[in-house]
């Protein structure tokens, strides 16, 4: 059988691309000139923005920027050579004692991504004798590590965790002898959804041997007693093996990292993570930028009770207008659509009202359970807010979106079905853009 070649493997999806932007609904890639934090410009347009992972709204704070400023005067703009050679700056040695403290861990581990943290650290912490059981809606990077690892992967419903309880019990059977990983995230970051943290940590009561690993990328800094994660919600930080975060959401950066109470396992990922090991240190200002964050989370405990504030208003207002949002106490909130013709055509329009954000489709969701992800900022302003949900009433009753549209909630739910990243498609390479 001949090789198909390389340009006509991608010509179909190129065209796919092209005919949604044709149709005047291709959502991604939109490019932002100008950034107020809640406010955007994009083409001459003034827009609010509700579709940002800025959810402290500190990019856009003086205190952050000058810290930002001057760690690069300090250091220049790029650290020169990777952390394990030449890039290592005393700067980083701060950050990771600083971050260990904060989410009440003894060490933490920077990569200069969240993706490249869950991809280093998990790839070479397991191997091919090892077992991971994961949720099968985790992020890609989550995926793309337990594939590195070559360990053998158990998946388990969504937030099910009777079925987790199941697999556990079922794989340490099989093998007694392995190392056991189950990873889930704090906050989900398509469907907003928190998982049933209390529940799989009674299996480490059960199953003394096994490490919970979880992703707090959406958590960390919002959720909590001054934002210190989702594991801190639950009052469980001390039965989390590893707890990861990222800088690109609440902590204003670009960046990750991977904390834990046993100091030699952080200090092995900190040698063996490729990832780490083979890419240039995270620069100065961006470490520099969290370091300012933190200060500021913990010196404004205000910033996050006004996170809060804002995000029951608008989800009262969505449950008022009569969309479905789930329940979920998280800084995410989904509309879910159904049909993804109707996501993109409500994206497209609430664009044309000065509205910023964006529709979730499959693969990022199961397919036929399209959704626009909103996430809103500490920042933004009541009459912001108000605008918002004036829009959206007229919409949804426009584009047939209501909960009443799409059935009773319940029914909805219990048909959204399974996915591995929210994907019914066994690939972990899939694009984010349904094919």
């Amino acid at each position: 059988m001949p090789i198909k070649p390389l340009q006509d493997r991608c010509k179909p999806f190129a065209q796919f691309v092209r005919g949604f932007k044709a149709q005047g609904v291709y959502p991604y890639f939109r490019p932002i000139s100008r950034s107020w934090g809640t406010e955007v410009e994009m083409n001459g347009r003034r827009l609010i923005m509700i579709g940002s992972n800025d959810y402290l709204g500190l990019s856009h704070d003086p205190r952050v920027m000058e810290a930002a400023v001057k760690a690069m005067q300090r250091w220049g703009t790029g650290p020169g050579g990777s952390r394990f050679l030449s890039g290592n700056l005393t700067l980083h040695e701060a950050l990771e004692e600083r971050l260990a403290a904060f989410v009440g861990k003894k060490k933490a581990v920077v990569h200069v991504t969240g993706f490249s943290t869950n991809l280093g650290s998990i790839a070479c912490l397991l191997t091919a004798d090892d077992v991971i059981l994961y949720d099968r809606e985790n992020h890609a990077s989550l995926f793309e590590g337990c594939h590195a690892s070559k360990a053998r992967l158990i998946p388990f419903a969504h937030n099910d965790a009777e079925a987790a309880a199941l697999k556990v019990a079922a794989a340490r059977e099989k093998y007694p002898g392995s190392v056991m990983l189950l990873i889930t995230e704090g906050v989900f970051s398509m469907s907003g959804d928190v998982p049933p943290l209390a529940e799989l940590a009674q299996l480490k009561k059960e199953h003394p041997n096994l490490l919970i690993y979880l992703d707090d990328a959406h958590g960390v800094g919002v959720m909590g007693p001054g934002g210190r994660g989702t594991a801190e919600y639950f009052g469980l930080t001390a039965e989390m093996d590893f707890i990861m975060g990222t800088f690109s959401k609440a902590l204003a950066s670009v960046g990750g990292f991977l904390a834990g109470d046993d100091e030699d396992v952080l200090e092995y990922v900190r040698h063996q993570s490729k990832t780490l090991i083979f890419s240039a240190g995270l620069p100065a200002s961006c470490g520099a930028t969290v370091l300012a964050c933190l200060d500021i989370i913990e010196a404004e405990p205000e910033r996050v009770e006004r996170l809060w504030e804002i995000n029951h208003k608008v989800r009262a207002g969505y449950h008022e207008i009569g969309l479905l949002c789930g329940e979920a106490h998280s800084p995410v909130i989904p509309i879910h659509i159904g049909s993804e013709l109707k996501a993109g055509l409500l994206a497209a329009d609430l664009l044309d009202h000065g509205i910023f954000a964006l529709p979730a489709i499959f693969p990022a969701v199961p397919r036929g359970k399209a959704l626009i992800r909103t996430a809103y900022m500490s920042t933004h302003q009541d009459s912001q807010v108000d605008y918002v949900l004036e829009v959206l009433d007229r919409l949804a009753r426009k584009h047939r979106v209501l909960a009443a549209d799409l059935g009773r909630d319940g029914d909805y739910f219990r048909t959204r079905g399974v996915s591995s990243l929210g994907r019914t498609s066994p690939d972990p390479a899939v694009s984010l853009v349904s094919k």
